[in-house]
This record gives C-alpha cells, sequence and structure tokens, in this order.
C-alpha cells in the first residue's frame, strides 16, 4: 500500500512539472479560464489577420495642440472645432501627435480619461455626449486611431474634454495630433483650417510654431500618413522633366492639369506627394514649397485660383501626408495645379506627385481622366496616367473611413490581445504558485509516507527477529541445554560413586567432557542471539572467550586488525563463524600438538576474514583424512554464505586455516 500511494504522489507531481515548464498548455485543462481566454486570442488573432497593418509612423514638422502642464492630472484640458455651420457627421477621429525625432513616445499626450460632446447652432447648452470614458482610463492608443462613430448626428461644434492628463514626469498636459470629422469620405476638419486658428477654441495652448498650436489639430499632418492598402503600386506618379533631361523647360512655371470631361462643383482636391523607392529618405519628393490649385470651367476660362491650405499663417512641408484643398462646391472641368516655388532635390527644381484626387459628391471624379502637363520625364513607372490611376508610389489608395474605422479595430484587439496575456500570465503565475506549493507538499508528503513506512519495516523486522532469537534462545536453553546439563549430573553422579570399572569412568569422563563442551556452545550462540546490540564488540569478545576456553594449556594470541568492523556480520553468518572457528580450534587440540596459535580478525573491503594459524605437526593437504577432521563441514557452512575457507599446511610445518565471509548479503 504504501508503494501505490507513493507511486501515485509521483505521477501529480510529475504532472504539476509539466504545468510549471513549458507545458503551460496543459494548464487549460485544469482551468476553463484559461481555456477561454486561449480561444478568444485565437479568434482575435484570426480576425487581426484580415484588418489593416500598422502603418509606418509619419514624422512631420507639425504635431498638433499640447495644453498648458498641469501640477495635477485631474485637471481639466479641452479644444473646440467649430465647423462654421451645422453638419451631420458619421464619425469623429482621435490620432495622438506623430513621432518628433524621438523625442516623443507613441500616443504622447493622449487623454487617459475624456468625453466627446457635438454643440448645435453654437449653443453650449444644446449639446450631446457622444462618447464619455471619464469614469475609468482609457488604455493608451499609441499611433493608432480612435474612431468614435457619430450615426449621422448634426453638430456646429465639436469639444473634446480631458479630465485625467496625460503624465510626463511629474507634470501633465493634453495634447491631441489631430482631430478629424468624417462626413461620408470627406474630413471635414480641412475646412475648418481653411477658416484659420480661429475656429479652434481650446481651454489653453503652449509650444512653438510650428510644431505645436491648435489650429494643427485639423491640418492633415498625422502619424499614419496616407490611407494605402497593401497592393503594391504598378507606378510612381507624375514628375516634370529634370533639369539635365532633353526637352526640359527649365525656365517656365511647372504645372500639371487633370481633365474632368464635364464641369462639375468640386468639393475638394486631395494631393498624394511622392515618394519612389529610389528616394526613400525624401518624404514629400517633389512636393512644391509653394503652389496653388486653379479651377477652370473651359480650358481658356480664367481660374478660380483654390490658395493652399498654410495652417494659419506658416507653412511645412507634408512629408507622405495627404494635403486637402477645400474648393466649396465651385464648378470646374479643369483642376490645375501651378507652382510658385518648387521642390529642390540633387540641386535642381523637381515636381512630382503620386496621385491628384478631385472630390464630387462624395467621390473621386479625376480617377482615369485625361492629364496634361508642361512636360513629362521620360523615367520608367513616371507618367500622366500615374497621377490618377488610384495609387500611391508604394501601394493602392483606400478611403478614409474604412481605412480609419479598420486601423481603429486592430488598436481594439491589439489591445484586446495584451489583457488577454496580461490575465493569463497572472493564472499561470498564480497556478505556478498553486503547483508549487501542492508539489512542495507532495514531496513532504512522500518523504512522510516512505520514512513512515520504511520505520515500520524496520520495526517489524527487528520484531520478527527479536522474537525468532528469544524462541531459538528458549528452545536451545530449555531444551538443549536441560539435556546436555542432565547428561553432565548423571555423568558426575556416576564419577563420584564407586566403581571398579576403568573403561566405564573413562567413557564417562568423555561424556562429561562432550556434555560440558556441548553447553559452552550452546551458551556462546545464545549470547549472540540474545544480544541486544552488534557492536564491534561482541563477536570479537565471543571469538577471546572461546579461544580462551578451548586453547587452555596452549599458548595463544587474538589479533583484530584497526578498522576491522566485526559487528557488522548479520547474526547468522556470526553464528556459522563461530562455529567454524570451534570446529579449528577442535582440530588443533585433537590433532595438531600445537603449542603456540595465533588468531587474526582482519577486513578487507566487504569481506571480514578470520585467520587461525597454529605450529603443530600440519599434514598433507593432498592426503585424505579421516571424518574427524571436520574440513568439509567448514567448507560447507562457508559456502552457504557465499564465502570460502583457504587450507595451508604441510607435515611439521603447522596450519593455517582462513575463512573469508562477505560482510553484506
Amino acid at each position: 500500500m504504501p508503494i501505490a500511494v507513493s507511486s501515485t504522489l509521483f505521477v501529480a507531481a510529475a504532472i504539476l512539472c509539466l504545468g510549471l515548464g513549458t507545458a503551460k498548455a496543459g494548464l487549460e485543462s485544469f482551468s476553463p479560464e484559461l481555456r477561454r481566454l486561449s480561444e478568444e486570442r485565437e479568434t482575435l488573432q484570426q480576425r487581426l489577420a484580415v484588418l489593416p497593418p500598422s502603418p509606418v509612423p509619419q514624422v512631420t514638422q507639425r504635431l498638433g495642440w499640447h495644453s498648458d502642464y498641469s501640477a495635477s492630472p485631474d485637471a481639466v484640458e479641452w479644444v473646440e472645432l467649430n465647423l462654421g455651420r451645422s453638419e451631420p457627421l458619421d464619425a469623429v477621429v482621435l490620432i495622438a501627435p506623430p513621432p518628433s525625432g524621438g523625442t516623443i513616445e507613441p500616443g504622447y499626450g493622449f487623454p487617459l480619461r475624456f468625453r466627446v460632446e457635438l454643440l448645435r447652432n453654437g449653443e453650449q447648452t444644446e449639446r450631446t455626449i457622444l462618447a464619455d470614458f471619464t469614469q475609468a482610463d482609457f488604455p493608451n492608443p499609441g499611433l493608432l486611431p480612435v474612431v468614435i462613430p457619430a450615426f449621422g448626428r448634426t453638430a456646429h461644434k465639436v469639444r473634446i474634454t480631458a479630465t485625467r492628463l496625460f503624465r510626463e514626469n511629474n507634470r501633465y498636459l493634453c495634447a491631441l495630433g489631430e482631430v478629424m470629422l468624417l462626413q461620408g469620405g470627406r474630413n471635414l476638419g480641412a475646412q475648418i483650417e481653411v477658416g484659420g486658428p480661429d475656429l479652434v477654441r481650446a481651454s489653453s495652448s503652449q509650444g512653438t510654431r510650428p510644431d505645436w498650436g491648435r489650429i494643427n489639430v485639423v491640418d492633415g499632418h498625422i502619424a499614419l500618413g496616407p490611407p494605402i492598402g497593401t497592393q503594391p503600386s504598378p507606378t510612381l506618379g507624375f514628375r516634370g522633366r529634370l533639369k539635365h533631361e532633353r526637352g526640359a523647360k527649365a525656365d517656365e512655371v511647372k504645372w500639371v492639369s487633370v481633365d474632368l470631361g464635364n464641369v462639375e462643383p468640386i468639393d475638394e482636391v486631395r494631393l498624394f506627394p511622392a515618394h519612389p523607392p529610389q528616394f526613400a529618405h525624401s518624404h514629400g519628393y517633389g512636393f512644391p514649397v509653394r503652389y496653388q490649385v486653379e479651377l477652370r470651367e473651359t480650358e481658356d476660362a480664367s481660374p478660380v485660383v483654390l490658395t493652399a491650405p498654410q495652417s494659419g499663417d506658416y507653412s511645412a512641408p507634408p512629408g507622405d501626408n495627404v494635403v486637402t484643398v477645400v474648393a466649396g462646391g465651385r464648378p470646374a472641368r479643369f483642376v490645375r495645379l501651378t507652382v510658385l516655388e518648387p521642390h529642390v532635390s540633387n540641386g535642381g527644381p523637381v515636381f512630382a506627385l503620386a496621385e491628384m484626387q478631385v472630390w464630387s459628391g462624395g467621390k473621386n471624379i479625376a480617377a482615369e481622366r485625361n492629364v496634361s502637363a508642361l512636360d513629362f520625364t521620360s523615367q520608367p513607372g513616371w507618367s500622366g496616367s500615374a497621377l490618377v490611376d488610384g495609387f500611391t508610389s508604394s501601394a493602392n489608395i483606400l478611403d478614409w473611413p474604412t481605412w480609419l474605422a479598420g486601423l481603429s479595430q486592430r488598436r481594439e484587439v491589439e489591445q484586446r490581445l495584451a489583457a488577454i496575456e496580461s490575465t493569463r500570465a497572472g493564472l499561470i503565475r498564480r497556478w505556478q504558485h498553486t503547483g508549487l506549493i501542492a508539489l512542495g507538499g507532495l514531496a513532504c508528503a512522500c518523504v512522510i509516507v516512505i520514512l513512515v513506512w520504511t520505520q515500520r519495516q524496520r520495526r517489524q523486522r527487528r520484531a520478527e527477529l527479536e522474537a525468532l532469537r528469544q524462541r531459538i534462545a528458549r528452545d536451545l536453553h530449555d531444551e538443549i541445554g536441560s539435556s546436555l546439563g542432565s547428561i553432565a549430573l548423571i555423568a558426575q553422579d556416576v564419577l563420584s560413586g564407586p566403581s571398579d570399572t576403568a573403561q566405564v569412568r573413562a567413557d564417562l569422563g568423555e561424556i562429561k567432557d562432550i556434555a560440558e563442551e556441548t553447553v559452552g556452545a550452546m551458551r556462546d550462540i545464545t549470547r549472540l542471539i540474545q544480544s541486544d546490540r552488534y557492536g564491534v564488540d561482541d563477536l570479537t569478545t565471543v571469538l577471546g572467550e572461546t579461544a580462551n576456553r578451548l586453547l587452555r594449556g596452549i599458548g595463544h594470541t587474538l589479533t583484530v586488525e584497526e578498522g576491522t568492523r566485526a559487528g557488522t556480520l548479520p547474526v547468522d553468518r556470526q553464528r556459522d563463524l563461530v562455529l567454524m572457528f570451534k570446529e579449528t580450534l577442535h582440530n588443533i587440540t585433537r590433532h595438531a600438538s600445537a603449542k603456540t596459535v595465533q588468531i587474526q580478525l582482519a577486513q578487507d573491503g566487504s569481506q571480514l576474514t578470520l585467520t587461525v594459524r597454529d605450529d603443530g605437526r600440519g599434514f598433507d593437504p593432498e592426503t585424505p583424512r579421516g571424518p574427524g577432521m571436520g574440513l568439509t563441514n567448514l567448507q560447507r557452512r562457508a559456502a552457504k554464505h557465499g564465502g570460502q575457507v583457504q587450507i595451508t599446511s604441510a607435515p611439521a610445518q603447522g596450519t593455517t586455516v582462513s575463512i573469508s565471509l562477505p560482510r553484506h548479503a
């Protein structure tokens, strides 16, 4: 039973060891919560695979709006966008500031708690709370957008109020990179930029321009870059001739125009800067420093000039971000971009665009239209048609709502996956802690069970051995001892009375001697069996006393080599060794006529060796001897324990008997 218990405990301990190590998945069979989290994680990972990938962070000079610093995290900061009139909104999108030379971390300044409100007709009392995240900390979005659906609700103003601020060292602030107000496929924030800083109010604002400013939250300079998909672009876009190319018109003003085919009301023009792979370090390659967008109903008509957005009264290069020029519904068939101050690269002017879109009635009407320009480069990848093919220099262009919604879902999925991993880690640590305690308990239980079982077995064997010793001792004393004692007494009585027969007296004397020897032998055996301890001295003492008794009148010595532990020999072997020793001494007294006997007890590794040397008459070991020598009996007793007896003798040279027995079974 103890063996079965210990085996079961061992198996349980082994299972726990697996759970603590590499077999974490095995814990799911014990924890429904872990199993549920794993299933949810797998579902989310599958969902993540079909969402838009995280874009490469854009580095721009315009960062966004930055509040004043506060000593308290609970100070209230807000920013308010004025659309100028009531507009239905599909969504409000919040984006953290883009990275700036590595000094701003992803998600810098994004409030921990905030709410988004829609204000109608300019009356602050007439408001709708679109989203309220003031009761618990909002997970930092990093550089991914936070899309808040508006479901077509009407708003004249949009206010974002932070009630728990972002911490920077030991001070607190609120910062936003961009606020996009989506209506269909358009961002109405672009028309607020046209109106200027007065349409953007804030509780406070600090930072140097052009990096920070209220108007920067609607300037289109975002950390996400342009809305592009995963389909590689077959073209680079449009580029005019470089000054070293044949046919270049270096002294003339560069321009490019799209013919829409019909006069259409134009809502806005979107310009996508070029970024060819061979100029990977040059964001916004060839984008003009200053330019204007011109609308014409006929090719020779006077243009309506749309001033390029300047985010107030300063300019900054857009990088790869989309530049939106608001047209306000003006009619046009021809849309032209005229360069006022060109981009300079490698010492010469460069004019390039990846794509030009013209939006009217919620769609891009410039797709695949005719493109004309002052001149076109002859280099591969660049062409007029590439300006309206639906691709940037790297990938296909997506619409804002779909792309932003997909990135917002990616943010939510990634945050949920992070929360799942954190929860799983906590559960696994709890299981590990519980497992360690259980394993320690099992180990202690195993040790206790084994110790108790071993001690019980030892006590049981001791009790059985003690009972056997006592029984044998009683039997020897009661039966054999009594009988031999009676023989000795009878013989003594006969010898004490008158007798005329000398032979009778001799026989009785021999009976007496044999009986006394037998009683002595019985006493020696009984002493060995009844001994309460098997120390070093018990066996050697018995050997010494036996030698003194049997070798009376013969000089003898008993030597025990240092380090010899005779008492470690099992009791049955001690008994047989004593009997073989006595047999040897009897042979000496009866046959050897020895004057001295040397007895040596030594230990050699696992062997205990008893050696008896006499200086008697000796004999020839090859010559058969009579049965009285008892040599065969010695061999038999030694062989029973896996030992051996060696006899060395020669006539007139004495005899040496060496008895070797193993100390352990």
